[in-house]
C-alpha cells in the first residue's frame, strides 16, 4: 500500500460525507518528448552543456569549480562532469567563456544563449543563475522571434538581483519558434555566465471544477482465455477536462495551450484528501498522451494517456548480440538499458537470477516484446507502478506478503463475485525445452546482386542472416574493386551492419560466414496431478515454445510452478466497492462476506473519479 497518513486512511474509509479530490498535471511542452528543441550558444567554457538550459532542471549539482580565481580549498567545490554520460546526473548548465569586466559588464559580443523549436504560445519568461555558487545575470535582453525571423517581442531587465528570475507574461505571445537570452552584465566581476535554466516549457495543474472525470486502469496479470503467462500490460488512464472558456480547441490562437495538443505529452494524476495539514494526494502514475479530442459541440477536452510501456512498445531492440550463460535479470537489464532507462527507472526481482540461459538471444523486436519473453520464461510479471518505475517480479514475489493490507468489509462493496474460470485450470502441464547448439561455420548471408559504389563512398548494408541466431559471424568482400574494404563491421544474433570504403568506382559482393545456432535434442517436461484429473478431466496445457527456456531445470521448474497453481478451481474475487487510492497492484487484501473471510492479491483496478471515488477491482485467491 502506498504510504500515507493515519488520517488519510480514516478519511477514505468514512462511511459518510466521504470527499476526494483529483489533480491533474500535464507538460504540454515537454523537453524530454520534443524533439524539435535545439540549444545554440555563441560562446561555450572548456565544460558546458547548454542543452541543460531546457531540461526543467533548475539546480546545479553542486558548487562547481572554476579556475576564475573563486576557487577555494575549503572541501566545498565539486569538479564539473566531463562526459556527457556523466552529466545526465550531474547537471551543470550553459557556461560562458568570456569573463565579466569591471562591475561585472561583459563586452560585445554579449554570451548568448538561443533556443529554438516549433511554433508555439510563450506564457512566461524566466533566466536562472547558479544557485550553489550565488551567481546571477544582472542585465540582459529575452527576445521572442517567429519562423520567419521577425521579432515579436523584447524584454529588456536591469538590475536584477535574483538568481531565479521569471516574469508571467500578460498576454500569451503565439507562434514563436525562437527565444534568445543575451546577457550583458553578470552579478560578480571576473566570472562567466552560468545558467542552469532558460526555456520555459508549458505545464498545467487542474484540479476542482477543471477536472470532469479521471478513470485510471492498472493491472498486473492479463489472461487471454488461457494461463495468465508471459504478463505484460501498459496502464491507462482516462483524462475528460473542463473546456468552458475554449482554452483547448484547436483553433484558438489567443490560448496559452494553441498548438500543444500533441501525442506523448506527460501526465501525472493524483486522487487525495483533506487532512489537517492540508490535501493529501496519492500518485496514480505517469503517463503519456494519445490522440486528444475537442468536440466544438462540447464542453471538455479528453485523452487517454498510457505508461513507459506503451513507450517501449514503440521502440526497437535491434542490437541483441548472442549472449552465453546470462541470467533472466541480465538479458532483462540489458533490454531496459537499450531503452534508454537508467537504474533509478526500473526494478528487477532478483529472483531471476535463478533463471540461467545458456546461448540467450533476441530478433529485432520491440523492448516491451523482449521483456514479455524474460516474464514469460520465469512466469513472472511486468508493469510500471504508481511512481512509473517499471517492475519486473519472478514468480514468488507476492509470498514474501503474509498480512492483509487492508479489509474490505460488506459495507465497503456494492458487489462482490467469486468467479471460477475453467480457461485458468490446467492439470497436465507440458513445457519443452529449446536448447541451442552452435552449427559448423557456414555461409549465411551472401548479397543477391553486386553492390554498386563509387570512388569516396561509404556505403553501409545491414544483411539479415539466413539462419537465426548466429555466432562468430565474419563478413568478407568477394569480386570486389580493387582498393575497396570493410571499416566496420558489428554483429547481431539475426545479421549485421557491415560498412564498406571505396576509393575506387566499381562494385562487390559481401559474404557473410558464420555458425549458426539450432535447436537440436528438445526435451520435454511434464508435471501433472492424478487427484485432479480424476476430478475435473484432464485439462492440458502446453506451455508456448520460448527460446529462453533452454535447459530441463528450467523446463520442470515452469511446469511445477503451474500445476501447482492452477490444478484445482479456485474462487477470486471481483469487487465493485468504494475504493481506496492507496491500494497498490499486488498488495494482499481480505474480502469479508456473510459467510467467510478470505485473502487475494490485487491484480487488477479500475479508479473513478467524477466528483466522487468509486473502483472495479480484481483479486487472485492467496
Amino acid at each position: 500500500m502506498y504510504p500515507t497518513s493515519q488520517e488519510f486512511q480514516e478519511k477514505i474509509k468514512q462511511q459518510f460525507d466521504r470527499r476526494t479530490f483529483g489533480k491533474v498535471q500535464i507538460d504540454y511542452t515537454s523537453p524530454f518528448l520534443d524533439q524539435s528543441i535545439t540549444v545554440a550558444t555563441n560562446e561555450n567554457a572548456n565544460v558546458s552543456f547548454p542543452s541543460q538550459t531546457a531540461d526543467s532542471v533548475p539546480e546545479p549539482f553542486a558548487k562547481i569549480a572554476s579556475l576564475d580565481g573563486s576557487w577555494v580549498l575549503d572541501g566545498t567545490y565539486a569538479f564539473a562532469p566531463v562526459t556527457t554520460e556523466e552529466a545526465e546526473t550531474k547537471q551543470m548548465g550553459w557556461w560562458g567563456k568570456q569573463l565579466a569586466g569591471t562591475g561585472g559588464a561583459f563586452s560585445a559580443p554579449y554570451p548568448t544563449l538561443t533556443v529554438t523549436f516549433f511554433p508555439r504560445p510563450i506564457t512566461k519568461l524566466q533566466a536562472v543563475g547558479d544557485s550553489k555558487r550565488q551567481e546571477w545575470p544582472v542585465d540582459f535582453n529575452i527576445k521572442l522571434y517567429d519562423g520567419n525571423n521577425t521579432l515579436l517581442y523584447t524584454e529588456t531587465v536591469a538590475g536584477n538581483t535574483e538568481i531565479a528570475w521569471s516574469k508571467v507574461l500578460d498576454e500569451p505571445i503565439t507562434q514563436v519558434e525562437k527565444m534568445t537570452l543575451e546577457i550583458t552584465k553578470w552579478s560578480h566581476a571576473g566570472r562567466q555566465a552560468k545558467i542552469l535554466e532558460f526555456f520555459t516549457s508549458i505545464q498545467e495543474v487542474y484540479e476542482g471544477d477543471d477536472i470532469i472525470l479521471i478513470h485510471l486502469l492498472e493491472e498486473r496479470e492479463v489472461s487471454q482465455g488461457s494461463l495468465p503467462v508471459g504478463n505484460i500490460s501498459a496502464n491507462e488512464i482516462y483524462i475528460r477536462l473542463n473546456n468552458e472558456t475554449r482554452k483547448f480547441d484547436a483553433g484558438n490562437k489567443q490560448s496559452p495551450l494553441y498548438q500543444t495538443l500533441k501525442a506523448n505529452r506527460r501526465i501525472k494524476a493524483w486522487l487525495g484528501v483533506d487532512t489537517a495539514e492540508g490535501k493529501e494526494y496519492v500518485p496514480l502514475g505517469t503517463f503519456w498522451s494519445g490522440d486528444w479530442h475537442v468536440p466544438e459541440d462540447g464542453v471538455y477536452a479528453q485523452t487517454i494517456g498510457r505508461d513507459r510501456l506503451e513507450l517501449l512498445r514503440k521502440s526497437t531492440y535491434s542490437t541483441s548480440q548472442v549472449q552465453m550463460s546470462k541470467t533472466l535479470y541480465d538479458l532483462a537489464q540489458n533490454i531496459l538499458q537499450d531503452a534508454g532507462l537508467t537504474e533509478e527507472e526500473y526494478y528487477i526481482d532478483a529472483e531471476l537470477q535463478q533463471f540461467s540461459v545458456p546461448y540467450a538471444w533476441f530478433d529485432s523486436q520491440s523492448h516491451r516484446e523482449a521483456l514479455r519473453k524474460v516474464a514469460e520464461a520465469c512466469l513472472g510479471q511486468v508493469y510500471c507502478d504508481r511512481n512509473g518505475i517499471i517492475r519486473i517480479e519472478g514468480p514468488s514475489f507476492l509470498q514474501s506478503q503474509i498480512d492483509p493490507v487492508t479489509t474490505i468489509t460488506q459495507d465497503d462493496y456494492f458487489r462482490k463475485d467469486n468467479p471460477v474460470k475453467w480457461s485458468e485450470i490446467a492439470n497436465y502441464i507440458e513445457v519443452e525445452t529449446q536448447p541451442l547448439r552452435p552449427d559448423v561455420s557456414q555461409e549465411v548471408y551472401r548479397s543477391n546482386e553486386p553492390i554498386s559504389i563509387t570512388a569516396g563512398q561509404t556505403k553501409t548494408i545491414t544483411a539479415y542472416y539466413n539462419y537465426t541466431p548466429c555466432i562468430e559471424a565474419t563478413a568478407t568482400l568477394e569480386n570486389a574493386v580493387p582498393s575497396v574494404q570493410i571499416t566496420k563491421a558489428i554483429y547481431y544474433a539475426w545479421g549485421a551492419d557491415i560498412t564498406v570504403t571505396s576509393t575506387n568506382t566499381g562494385t562487390f559482393e559481401l559474404v557473410i560466414n558464420a555458425k549458426p545456432l539450432k535447436v537440436l535434442n528438445k526435451e520435454k517436461a511434464i508435471a501433472k496431478d492424478d487427484a485432479s484429473i480424476l476430478d475435473n478431466g484432464m485439462l492440458k496445457y502446453t506451455f508456448p515454445a520460448n527460446s529462453l527456456v533452454q535447459t530441463r531445470e528450467v523446463a520442470q521448474k515452469i511446469a511445477d510452478t503451474l500445476l501447482a497453481y492452477y490444478k484445482n478451481p479456485r474462487r477470486d474475487v471481483e469487487v465493485e466497492w468504494r475504493g481506496n487510492p492507496a491500494l497498490l497492484l499486488g498488495d494482499r487484501i481480505a474480502v469479508i462476506d456473510k459467510d467467510e473471510t478470505n485473502e487475494y492479491y490485487v491484480t487488477r483496478q479500475e479508479l473513478e473519479f467524477d466528483g466522487a471515488l468509486r473502483a472495479r477491482m480484481s483479486g487472485r485467491r492467496a
